[in-house]
């Protein structure tokens, strides 16, 4: 007897967990509009392969229908398979620098460059290896933090080749194994050095590209970091100011340059201080009261336009075309209230105070700066003092009384900050001394006669030195011989000692 066949979902778990297999007669409700009912959705990736019959009672329909069926035996690949899998390279390029650290030695109208040498290593994993071109070049970047148009990459960013190698002369085939080729370049010295600045940033990036014949491009790139030092003078620096109507002079001793790290004095002696009136027998002092500094950096750049937006310009005949841009910062300060010494006895009167100052170090401070795409920093130190005026008798100095009024005594002072020299000195000062008087030929003697004796014999016509000892044995023998005596003789030469004995007809050596 033939046996019903029930439908395949029937015998799958319902939410009840029942196992009834009663079909069902009613028929599946729809709803008016097209979509489906909430119950019958699936999810699309489901329904293409698995169809749930509308015979299919309500109570054995497949639980969860909103969740996607898991299947262990069907592999999925993930999204980003292409970047999981590891790419098994067949060279590798490496960069070695073999210099000194990359310094600028003095300001840059005298600075002789700095000297980049090294060796760009390219190491190949296969037998074989076929290249179309390698190579590399070194670039000056320079980011604009504020360009002439805000969105536009290239008014934002400028990159300058300021030399570029060639490696290979055309395609060629190299082994594997470890191959060098080395690389050098004078970097002139009025190039700006390094920085990171609030306005714009400079880099100088080595960048090698190598083309292999079936693969793509094999690129690396590596940042140089460029600074500039510029060496102290023996003797500190020396300013005055005057400040009128007042008779008060101020004498300031600086440090020639600063460093980012570290502290430096600044020694002052301020005249004039004193003014008495003999027929009154009194005098009014300037008393000070309060010290004030601070280091201010400024940064100035002109935002050049790219040949896109160069019109907005208009007719500028202007080289350096573009927005200029200047932001100022503090980047050390400092506020003194004692520790000065007053002499209010002397003719005119004398204050004494030194004061040290130093960069925050949190400033993060950029070294001055002058470039010729109109990029400069400066520092300058700003100190102010608050003196109060007195009044005093003469012959009584210490009773003083104020008399309500007072100044603000305001200097500036341009600082040089730079990077600190070390021991490194400049690449041209390493090569041996050139003497520019002295010929290329020996020198002559002027006292020497000319040899008119029997020519000088060749190394190669000289006797040796056996020969010599043996003729002499022999000349000796033979003398000893005619004279008929018996004897003995000692010959010397280069120290060893010869002695030749005579008895008869017999000889021998000891």
């Amino acid at each position: 007897m033939p046996h019903k066949v029930v439908a395949p979902f029937a015998f799958f778990r319902s939410h009840s967990n029942s196992f009834d297999l009663q079909e069902s007669k009613k028929p599946s409700r729809r709803f008016s509009n097209s979509r489906p009912a909430p119950s019958d959705r699936s999810n699309s990736s489901s329904t293409s392969s698995l169809a749930v019959s509308e015979e299919v009672p309500r109570t054995f329909r497949m639980p969860d229908a909103h969740k996607r069926l898991s299947f262990p035996s069907i592999i999925h690949s993930p999204k980003g398979s292409s970047k999981s899998i590891p790419q098994v390279q067949s060279s590798k390029l490496e960069f070695v620098i073999e210099s000194p650290p990359l310094v600028f030695y003095g300001p840059a109208s005298s600075s002789t460059g700095a000297l980049l040498s090294g060796q760009l290593k390219l190491n190949v994993h296969e037998e074989f290896m076929a290249i179309d071109s390698f190579t590399m070049r070194l670039a000056l970047e320079v980011t604009r933090k504020k360009p002439f148009h805000a969105h536009c990459p290239e008014c934002m960013h400028q990159s300058t080749d300021l030399t570029t190698w060639s490696f290979l002369q055309g395609p060629a085939t190299l082994r594997k194994g470890q191959h060098d080729f080395p690389f050098s370049f004078l970097l002139p010295g009025h190039l700006p050095a390094t920085m990171k600045g609030s306005l714009s940033s400079i880099d100088y990036v080595l960048k090698a590209t190598m083309v292999p014949k079936n693969a793509e491009p094999i690129k690396i790139s590596q940042i140089l970091n460029l600074k500039r030092a510029i060496a102290p003078s023996e003797f500190p620096r020396h300013s005055i100011r005057i400040f009128p109507p007042t008779n008060l002079t101020a004498n300031c001793e600086l440090p020639p340059v600063i460093h980012p790290i570290g502290e430096t004095t600044v020694s002052m002696r301020m005249d004039g201080v004193v003014k008495r009136n003999v027929e009154a027998k009194t005098q009014t002092q300037w008393k000070l009261k309060r010290l004030t500094w601070r280091l201010d950096e400024t940064q100035k750049e002109i935002s050049p336009a790219c040949t896109k937006h160069a019109a907005k310009l208009g007719n500028v005949e202007d080289v350096k075309k573009g927005t200029p841009h200047q932001d100022t910062r503090t980047i050390g300060t400092d506020e003194i209230k004692s520790g000065w010494k007053a002499d209010y006895s002397s003719p005119d009167g004398t204050i004494e105070l030194e004061f040290p100052f130093s960069i925050r170090p949190d400033s993060h401070p950029v070294c001055d700066t002058k470039a010729e795409d109109g990029t400069e920093v400066s520092h300058v130190l700003v100190v102010e003092m608050i003196v109060a005026e007195e009044f005093a008798p003469i012959k009584k100095p210490t009773q003083v009384t104020p008399t309500g009024a007072a100044r603000v005594l305001r200097m500036h002072f341009n600082i040089t900050v730079t990077e600190r020299a070390g021991l490194g000195i400049s690449w041209d000062e390493e090569q041996p001394p050139l003497y520019e008087n002295v010929p290329a030929s020996p020198p002559a003697y002027g006292n020497a006669e000319l040899y008119e004796g029997e020519p000088i014999p060749d190394y190669e016509e000289l006797t040796p030195l056996d020969g010599a000892i043996e003729d002499a044995y022999s000349s000796t023998s033979s003398t000893r011989n005619d004279n008929g005596g018996e004897g003995s003789s000692r010959l010397s030469y280069s120290g060893a000692s010869v002695r030749t004995a005579h008895s008869g007809s017999s000889a021998g050596l000891q």
